[in-house]
């Protein structure tokens, strides 16, 4: 992340978000984001990038926040388009129920961008982290790191209709496959809820008490996962021979921090800012006739207690803001 997170997008977002909105530029060119919710903070990194990068252009910004609720996202969007909208960037709920929203875009000629998760129907491009690759580098690392040690695999996703965590959970078991000194005990797709994580996770390591390795493809499902292993007595920090190896995706404040004090080996820190601001491109280049790349891959950083630091002073960490440990 970009260290020009500055009171300047502070002062974009507190104008720009749905439910009382104004827009950046009154008679410019209408472009929207409509992200999932603003509880989790990547997605007001993504909004920052998205804000900025139409400023840029001049273009009319505006963030449709439906508050995680998949009937919301929807309605929002459709409001847009009768409002004129040129262009939409999107990172839905549920990819496949909003496919006839993205035909209908399609239908009035405005260009959609899905940024990190893929959209049923209709998109001129998807903007994402490569996350079969991130699935991969993180499976190499953990056998790195276990060596000729037997690991016991417990991978927990979100739910599967977002394509982030099924191309994640893919990469990362392609890489393990052929290792036979490690087995996927349990594979949970889970919803993004913490109360369902922590009971689903608990309850695999009640049934499977050797797992001694976990994959989460997000850290927005890690406070559960690390609260479950407490619970059962199996959280030790990475010098201790009990320790149980996890590794997870996103690189927020929390995950971080778990990286930092020793109780998770690693996160792959994203980039939202860069994603939307690539969506931002994408639907101008558009706009202007040029050509859009369909899948527009942007690359992130595999997170140690080794690197972070210099890594957050570069400031290459969306999520470094929101560290408890400074």
């Amino acid at each position: 992340m970009k260290k020009s997170f500055t009171v300047f997008f502070c002062l974009l977002l507190s104008f720009a978000f749905a439910g009382g909105t104004k827009e950046t530029k009154s008679e410019a060119i209408k472009v929207a984001y409509s992200i999932p919710g603003l509880s989790a903070p990547i997605w007001t990194a993504a909004s920052q990038g998205f804000l900025a990068k139409a400023a840029e252009y001049g273009l009319s910004a505006e963030i449709l926040d439906p508050n995680d609720n998949l009937e919301n996202q929807i309605s929002q969007i459709d409001n847009a388009m009768l409002k004129g909208l040129k262009g939409l960037a999107i990172t839905p709920i549920d990819g496949q129920a909003v496919s006839t929203l993205m035909n209908k875009a399609q239908a009035q000629k405005i260009p959609v961008i899905a940024i990190d998760r893929q959209v049923a129907g209709y998109s001129l491009a998807t903007v994402e982290a490569d996350n079969l690759l991130i699935g991969k580098l993180l499976g190499e690392k953990y056998l790195k790191t276990i060596g000729n040690k037997d690991g016991r695999v417990l991978i927990v996703g979100g739910p599967l209709s977002s394509s982030a965590t099924v191309n994640r959970t893919e990469g990362f078991k392609a890489a393990i496959k052929n290792a036979k000194n490690v087995k996927v005990v349990a594979e949970s797709a889970t919803e993004m809820d913490a109360e369902v994580v922590l009971g689903a996770v608990t309850n695999y390591l009640q049934a499977n008490p050797d797992i001694n390795a976990i994959f989460s493809c997000t850290d927005y499902i890690l406070p559960s996962v690390m609260t479950a292993l407490a619970e059962k007595g199996k959280l030790f920090p990475i010098d201790d021979p009990k320790h149980v190896n996890v590794y997870s995706v996103d690189g927020d404040g929390y995950g971080l921090d778990q990286v930092l004090v020793g109780n998770i080996d690693a996160t792959y820190g994203l980039d939202p800012y860069a994603w939307a601001a690539s969506a931002v491109q994408a639907i101008k280049d558009n706009l202007d006739g040029k050509s859009v790349q369909k899948n527009i891959l942007i690359l992130g950083n595999i997170v140690t207690k080794e690197n972070l630091k210099s890594l957050k002073e570069k400031g290459a960490l969306w999520g470094a803001s929101s560290m408890e440990n400074k």
